[in-house]
């Protein structure tokens, strides 16, 4: 039998023997979101490692009824909200299913005396987080750095994917630009 998606992308983080597999996996449930389906509202309490197998979620906020997209996952890729999380506040963010998904869902606390009790899930979540983290100071920087053209031509180099399942009005957001400004940011680069 083939390796799961999630047994892979975790593999690329630590290894695990297939008993800490079991540990690690018997945390997690899968779930079925539809497009537009939250797992995690503004002002609720982050409480789970979300684990894309199929389809993704977009996390973003609300400024003024505008929705600001902050970063999407995809298959292979995991999200949360940290500041949430780990400080048991609520959250100034949301993350949605951006097209029908399923999500396995890791329960914090059911993970805590795994972190303690097994050396390598410990590792393994410590490195998961730093993954995490380093994503998030990524998109940051690219942000404050870059001129909207550079970060779509970012995206077209790294991260293509995101021009092929990404609305104009979602990755346009994404890239802090309005849809028109997006429009003629692609029209120069296919020159």
């Amino acid at each position: 039998m083939a390796p799961s998606i999630l047994r892979q992308s975790l593999a690329k983080i630590g290894d695990l023997s297939d008993e800490e597999w079991a540990l690690l996996k018997g945390t997690a449930t899968p779930k079925e979101f539809k497009r537009g389906e939250r797992l995690l509202n503004e002002g609720d309490i982050c409480r789970a490692y979300f684990f894309v197998e199929k389809g993704y979620l977009r996390t973003y906020y609300n400024k003024d009824g505008v929705e600001i997209n902050l970063q999407f996952s995809f298959e292979g890729d995991f999200t949360t909200n940290f500041k949430s999380l780990k400080n048991e506040k609520p959250s100034h963010f949301i993350i949605e299913a951006g097209e029908k998904s399923r999500v396995w869902i890791f329960d914090r606390e059911k993970m805590k005396p795994l972190y303690f009790e097994k050396e390598a899930i410990g590792l393994l979540l410590r490195r998961l987080a730093m993954q995490l983290l380093l994503s998030s100071e990524e998109y940051s920087n690219l942000y404050k750095i870059s001129t909207p053209t550079q970060r779509y031509e970012y995206i077209e180099r790294h991260k293509p994917h995101l021009l092929q399942r990404l609305s104009l009005s979602q990755l346009s957001s994404y890239l802090g630009v309005t849809r028109e400004t997006l429009s003629r940011i692609r029209s120069a680069s296919a020159r």
